[in-house]
């Protein structure tokens, strides 16, 4: 298998002088293509801060990472920025849906940036709506919807571009357990389909369903585990 993502010593901070939070103290980890990886930890174990770095949200401070054997150096590099939009579909815990707009908008948002007709984005828009089961809300508005809902328009969102790798910053977090299971067989299916998924999650039940767990702790990987292994 290939690694989709590669990084070594990765280290990030926060502040400054006295003031100074060392997020990531030197992180290293691989995760080949088409893996499904639960990243945990603690609250300020440095696990988001990993995650928008893989998603060139965050600049790292030192370390190295290549994506897809590609050398990423700043987040705002035009190679990150084409990577981002093209390949790379976000889902977050409290859904980032724009309120005043119906699901459809919402979902089409990532198809305008990429230079679809307006027909190819209504055809795209349609089919990934009707795979997650709520086409029948595309003209809904967001705060019409229930979480769970509302958390299949996000992933319609991060789908419908036909990202590589999907990252997902606690996304069953905002959901009761029986729907956070339902939105997590969503992942698992995409997963099936070749798409790398990788979840930060305080979820121990979700963690095991992936094929891989690692834990950090203060800005370091302490452990990494198979999905039959439980820290």
């Amino acid at each position: 298998m290939n690694s989709i993502i590669w990084m070594s010593n990765v280290k990030k901070s926060f502040g400054k002088k006295n003031a100074v939070v060392n997020a990531l103290r030197g992180v290293s980890l691989s995760v080949e293509q088409g893996e499904m990886l639960a990243i945990m930890g603690k609250s300020g174990s440095g696990k988001s801060t990993l995650l928008n770095i893989i998603g060139g949200l965050l600049t790292m401070d030192e370390g190295e990472y290549l994506y897809n054997g590609d050398r990423v150096k700043k987040a705002n590099s035009n190679d990150m920025l084409r990577i981002r939009r093209n390949e790379m579909g976000f889902v977050v815990q409290h859904f980032a849906l724009v309120e005043d707009i119906s699901v459809y908008k919402n979902v089409e948002l990532p198809l305008k940036y990429q230079g679809y007709s307006s027909k190819e984005r209504k055809r795209m828009v349609v089919k990934v709506l009707e795979e997650l089961g709520i086409e029948d809300k595309i003209k809904s508005y967001p705060q019409e919807l229930s979480g769970g809902q509302r958390q299949r328009v996000a992933i319609a969102r991060a789908l419908v571009k036909k990202p590589n790798i999907i990252l997902a910053d606690e996304p069953t977090g905002a959901l009761d357990e029986a729907t956070g299971e339902a939105v997590f067989d969503i992942f698992r299916q995409m997963n099936d389909k070749g798409i790398t998924i990788i979840v930060v999650t305080h979820d121990i039940g979700i963690a095991k369903k992936c094929d891989r767990i690692i834990r950090l702790k203060d800005g370091l990987v302490v452990s990494g585990e198979n999905e039959n292994e439980v820290y």
